[in-house]
């Protein structure tokens, strides 16, 4: 049974997956409403932990009795069929809607900011929470990280905006409908659910049919697979497309060096800009931001101040330890693209300092399809420590490893069993000086911390 609604607060909902970054935000955002919330998850973890000193009740494993008197049931798009908390809610006719359904729910009657793309949404979305908030307009916001600054994945404010990290995995953007959308980028990434990039396209496309009527999609004009997309959307008068990019688009960068951007707005005005996050990619994300300001009716000056306090999102080039001697970073990149600008924004942050490496490939079948690419990516490193495939929620029947990375990377790779193994390595590989920098979507993060508990290898 599929529901069109949320029940009237202060009905209970029960939440599978809740110790999710997406699950838990909405959980937050539902108890704020006045439900009572209920949750379980495979295993304990931080965010279950900080759900339970929230208020919600958590139970570790899943089991039918942990439904209770639950109205509607929502569900993780990682939830199987054979779940038995679903299995019970089907039988006992309660409705069941996946994450992504159900935040549309909250998110559609609002002023909606939706923030797409293959990269950067988390950093995107955080940003313009942030900034939102920084310039009192109280937005409420679902974001797939912790917002620095804010404390939080996810907030229901009183103003009017309503700010969501749209994720294309498994379609789950289709169900929002906003006032204004941002594209940061298309390419070719989860294997598992798009064949090929003209399939990712079909997505954004429909993705962008929900925009609602006089909307606006904000993109990159840098951005080959976007700049793919406005072509397909070019016959639509119900829609307002705005770009931005370095020395193109409506919204640009006139001029960059060492993090101070100059913009030039679509009347021709210029003001510096200069973020407290590293990475040409960060000046495009703050752009999209700007533009989304100024076709929501916000005076995009008004937001400048937040995007330059912004210190960024969890896990996305997190530095934990930071001194000359010794730095330890912590970045979610697991697409080669990702790899590149995280490389890119360390070599701009530290310019005359060894990089080392640690990255961990998420599921085997992105691990596949982009391997050569991947090595690519990770030669940009003076150094590389590559854990292995982290497989989620896939099973190995490609035979892939990390070993088909580091084979075809000239300056070649150290390869490491596990994460553990990898924070043995990359101890001993590192100098005094070094920047050591952790990327991945798995469980690589905790290498990251490891590290930068440890001293500098004598």
């Amino acid at each position: 049974m599929v529901s069109e609604r949320l029940p009237s607060p202060p009905a209970k909902v029960h939440m599978i997956g809740i110790g999710g970054v997406g699950v838990s935000g909405l959980a937050r955002m539902l108890q704020t409403s006045g439900y009572q919330v209920t949750g379980s998850d495979m295993s304990d973890s931080p965010i279950v932990q900080e759900l339970v000193r929230e208020g919600i009740q958590v139970t570790v494993g899943h089991d039918a009795a942990n439904l209770g008197t639950a109205k509607i049931v929502i569900v993780t798009a990682a939830a199987r069929d054979d779940n038995p908390e679903i299995m019970a809610a089907r039988e006992r006719g309660i409705p069941i809607v996946k994450r992504a359904a159900a935040l549309g729910m909250l998110a559609n009657p609002a002023t909606c900011l939706a923030v797409a793309g293959s990269h950067g949404k988390s950093t995107t979305s955080g940003m313009a929470s942030f900034a939102f908030s920084h310039a009192g307009l109280n937005p409420s916001f679902a974001v797939g990280a912790t917002v620095g600054g804010l404390g939080t994945n996810a907030r229901l404010g009183s103003g009017p905006h309503f700010i969501v990290e749209a994720d294309e995995y498994d379609y789950s953007f289709l169900s929002l409908k906003p006032a204004v959308a941002i594209v940061t980028n298309i390419e070719h990434d989860h294997p598992d659910i798009f064949v090929d990039l003209e399939r990712v396209l079909d997505a954004f496309e429909r993705f962008t049919e929900g925009i609602k009527p006089g909307g606006t999609l904000v993109t990159s004009a840098d951005d080959s697979g976007a700049g793919a997309l406005v072509e397909r959307l070019m016959s639509r008068d119900d829609l307002n497309i705005v770009t931005i990019g370095f020395h193109s688009g409506d919204w640009q960068v006139a001029d960059y060096s060492a993090g101070n951007a100059q913009i030039r707005t679509p009347a021709g005005q210029m003001f510096e800009l200069r973020l407290a996050v590293p990475g040409r990619h960060n000046v495009s994300n703050a752009l999209t931001v700007l533009a989304s300001a100024e076709a929501l009716g916000i005076d995009p000056l008004t937001v400048v101040p937040g995007l330059e306090a912004f210190t960024g999102v969890g896990r996305r080039f997190e530095v934990l330890i930071d001194s000359p001697n010794r730095t330890v970073i912590d970045d979610y990149a697991h697409h080669p693209t990702e790899i590149a600008a995280t490389i890119a924004a360390a070599r701009d942050r530290y310019p005359d300092r060894r990089l080392l490496v640690v990255f961990q490939p998420h599921t085997y079948t992105r691990t596949h399809a982009l391997k050569n690419d991947f090595a690519q990516a990770l030669n940009l490193a003076d150094i590389a420590v590559i854990a292995e495939v982290y497989p989620a929620r896939e099973v190995n029947t490609l035979g892939v490893s990390s070993e088909d990375i580091a084979a075809r990377m000239s300056r070649g790779a150290t390869i490491a069993a596990s994460p553990s193994e990898a924070t043995r390595l990359a101890h001993e590989l590192e100098q005094p000086g070094d920047v050591l920098l952790v990327m991945g979507a798995g469980d690589i993060y905790q290498t990251a911390r490891d590290l930068a508990a440890m001293g500098a290898s004598s």
